[in-house]
């Protein structure tokens, strides 16, 4: 089986055996242009996966592909994906199986990164929230070994949720109001006021002991906890879990736990990732297993 992590910077990919220990990984940017050259890219990345496995690429049995999008379950298609130009019009998983000459599944990148968390905990009758902080927001949802996708592919997409004092003046074709634009990096890097000084020096900058930086990360670690406080409310999860490059940095960890246990009467059990960021890439290696050996587990 192939696992593949699509993102609009970087691609990761992993081949593994029936049993899901992954074999061989390989890490290169994205291509862009308008001829979707990441189509191709995809193949390659499988034949050079399966190079560096000794595996022949007419024995992989499953490709499952995360990408950052709503990904429709009745139709195949993908949607709400600015940082990657995708065929809109097209099933993904059709266009790619064609290059690969095995079936392809096609699923929300942080759905993946969910379902790998609960596979690594072994999760399999209870339920967990992957929320990625990064530079964009975005939730995946695992219910006993199922990935909970919505009607439209659109369950999860916390980015939209409203936001502030005044959420109906937000608009999700706006710089502000929704959750996203609070919490995402964009918003991280308004609030310190300096767009020159990325995301990453702000935590080091507030590791360093820089008041102005620590004060954002509280501010931005209070709000994160709303909408994290409103996922335990809504769906009791056994467990959220935070990742992206936002989402694993201890101080804000603990920044979240501590304002999200002062919005609820109950304490949310809130852990980084176990993976890092490999877990969308491990979540499709996953699932493809999953997809091969029906009995171990239940990937409807």
């Amino acid at each position: 089986m192939i696992g593949i992590d699509l993102g609009g910077t970087k691609i990761l990919g992993g081949v593994a055996a029936l049993d899901g220990s992954i074999l061989a990984t390989d890490e290169r940017p994205t291509r862009h242009g308008a001829e979707i050259p990441v189509l191709r890219q995809i193949v390659e990345l499988s034949d050079e996966l399966c190079w560096r496995a000794g595996v022949e690429r007419c024995r992989v049995a499953q490709v499952v592909v995360g990408v950052p999008g709503a990904v429709s379950p009745s139709t195949g298609l993908v949607s709400l994906s600015p940082n990657l130009a995708l065929p809109d019009d097209r099933p993904l998983h059709g266009l790619l199986a064609d290059g690969l000459g095995c079936p392809v599944r096609v699923e929300n990148d942080v759905n993946l990164a969910a379902y790998g968390e609960a596979d690594q905990r072994r999760l399999d009758a209870g339920a967990l929230a992957f929320i990625s902080f990064g530079t964009g927001v975005g939730m995946g949802l695992v219910i006993g070994n199922t990935i909970v996708r919505g009607a439209s592919g659109r369950a999860g997409e916390i980015a939209f949720l409203p936001h502030g004092d005044l959420p109906h003046l937000a608009s999700c074709r706006s710089d502000s109001g929704l959750f996203e634009d609070n919490v995402g990096s964009p918003g991280i890097r308004a609030l310190y006021g300096d767009d020159g000084v990325s995301v990453a020096e702000i935590f080091n900058r507030a590791g360093r002991g820089e008041a102005r930086a620590q004060s954002v990360i509280e501010d931005v670690a209070r709000i994160a906890a709303v909408g994290i406080a409103s996922v335990q409310v809504l769906i009791d999860p056994d467990v959220i879990v935070l990742g992206g490059s936002i989402g694993v940095q201890a101080s804000f960890l603990a920044d979240v736990r501590r304002h999200a246990g002062q919005l609820l009467p109950y304490p949310p059990v809130i852990e980084t990732s176990a993976l890092d960021r490999a877990a969308g890439m491990v979540g499709a290696v996953r699932l493809a297993a999953a997809l091969v050996r029906p009995v171990r587990r239940d990937a409807s």
